[in-house]
Parts: structure tokens; sequence; C-alpha cells
């Protein structure tokens, strides 16, 4: 069956006046975009650490169909702003990468004027609605690499997972549970202050060990030693 068939572009739509108008509000209908799957061509950041919001340049992947039936590429959208959750100064910075696939949105107006004055209410630039002009991506739908580090959170718990390293950073980082390190070694470059430890193994110290150490001039008697000297 034709695209044509399927929506109802047939002798049959013209049948009565009913058929007419349906006929024409459904073709003005095709041509209001909503949301389209797009592939990233390009990201363009915006400088500071971490960086602000940028935009993108996406492919649109859905092929448009003439009246042959004959699929044609969509031209490339430049300069599309994309979505990051943030609040106030608060934000989850995880920026798209070239050859994510996601879906990008198209704004009911334009949104050239709102964008051009950094968010301030404006007027929209053109007549246009429902336009790829006025594309915003969105999230991946597509899972276009492999995925080496990532944050999940299920009901057996959570997992923060980097192949790099995790980095902390505050005045003060409260950890309210136990605390279990299996593999590497643990630095510390300031001060550690505990109400006790317990080791399993020996303990170094810059004069010696606590098993193997030694104290001079001892003689037997109820006297104290004298202090660790290795």
């Amino acid at each position: 069956m034709s695209d044509d068939a399927r929506l109802g572009f047939g002798p049959q739509a013209l049948a009565s006046e009913a058929l007419r108008q349906e006929l024409l509000i459904r073709s003005l209908l095709l041509t209001a975009r909503t949301a389209i799957p797009v592939k990233v061509l390009a990201v363009h950041p915006v400088e500071g650490s971490p960086p602000a919001i940028g935009t993108v340049d996406v492919q649109p992947l859905v092929q448009t169909v003439d009246g042959s039936g004959n699929r044609w590429p969509m031209a490339p959208v430049y300069g599309v702003p994309f979505m990051r959750i943030q609040a106030g100064g608060t934000a989850i910075v995880v920026d798209p990468v070239v050859n994510d696939i996601g879906l990008a949105v198209a704004c009911d107006r334009d949104i050239s004027g709102v964008l051009a004055s950094g968010g301030q209410q404006s007027g929209p630039g053109s007549a246009r609605t429902h336009h790829v002009s006025d594309l915003v991506y969105a999230l991946s739908i597509i899972s276009a690499a492999e995925v080496t580090q990532y944050i999940l959170a299920n009901a057996s718990g959570m997992t923060l997972l980097s192949p790099q390293q995790i980095t902390l950073q505050a005045p003060t980082i409260n950890l309210d549970g136990a605390v279990n390190q299996t593999n590497g070694n643990v630095s510390m470059q300031t001060k550690l202050t505990v109400p006790n430890v317990s080791a399993t193994s020996d303990v170094t110290v810059p004069n010696g060990s606590v098993n193997g150490h030694v104290h001079p001039g001892v003689q037997s008697g109820g006297g104290s030693t004298g202090g660790m000297t290795g």
C-alpha cells in the first residue's frame, strides 16, 4: 500500500465535501513537526567548568517521502539547544556527544528570540510553527555506544562506576554507614582522627611497626618502659 493510500489521499477522499475538508486538515497536520529521532553531528559547548549549556548540530533520521514514494534525506539542523537537568545553581552535567541517537522536540513557535535574549520574554522570531528550525535536543533513545561509566539506581541500591576516577569535593563530606574498601590503597594528605583503630595485621609508623617495636633500657620489675624507638 502506498503512503498516499494510507493517509487517505485517494479518489474516495473526494466523494463529499466533508471528506475533502478532512483531507485538507490532515494534509496541513502533516506539515507540523512534533518530535523526531536525530543523530548528533557536532557539539558546541560553552566555556567554563562545568561548561554552560551549549548547542548541537543534528541530522534528522526519518526521511521525507514525496508523492511518488521517493525518500529524501532531511538537511542537518544547526545550533540546536540541548536539555540538562538543572535547578538554579545545581545541575547534573551529562551532555550529548557526537554520534548519540536521541529525540529532538519541535517547539510550537519560533524560539530564536528567546535564545538570543538569553532566556528573556521575547516575541516569536517569525510566523513559523512546529518547525525543525526550533528543535530542542532532549535525550538519548538508542544506545549508540557501550556504556562504560554510569550511575545505576534500582531496587537493589545505587552504583556509581567510572573507569577513570571519581572526585568528591566539599567543605565537609559525611559518610553515614559502614565503609568497605577492597581494592587499592587509601591515602590521606591531612590528619586522620578516629576514636579507635582495629587492625587485622601489623601497623607501620615512621620509626617502626607496632608488632616489631622494641624499648631500650628495660629491666625486670614493675617500672614502665621507655618510648618506642624501632
